[in-house]
């Protein structure tokens, strides 16, 4: 069996999916309904993760929920210790 390859989304194509995305919603083919986003193991986001859900929420009214089962640890990619592995702003 093959391994599966991953690859990073980059900016240029998260930047086409939200284009593509808003011309769906200006000519009435989608609908963006804000709800509630439960993301579990959220201690293992690294600081990017949490970056661009601040951004995303100015621009959705949505709740998000983080659950993870860890104390005080460090937020991934960084040294910094933080309560559950999240950033504390």
């Amino acid at each position: 069996m093959g391994k599966s390859q991953k690859t990073e989304i980059t900016d240029k194509l998260r930047m086409e999916i939200n284009k593509v995305v808003n011309r769906y919603i200006d000519d009435g083919v989608a609908e963006l309904i804000p709800g509630v986003l439960f993301i579990d193991d959220v201690h293992m986001l690294d600081m990017e993760s949490f970056l661009s859900q601040q951004v995303s929420r100015m621009h959705i009214e949505s709740h998000c929920r983080f659950c993870t089962n860890r104390g005080l640890s460090k937020i991934r990619g960084t040294d910094v210790l933080s309560p559950h592995g999240i950033p504390v702003d």
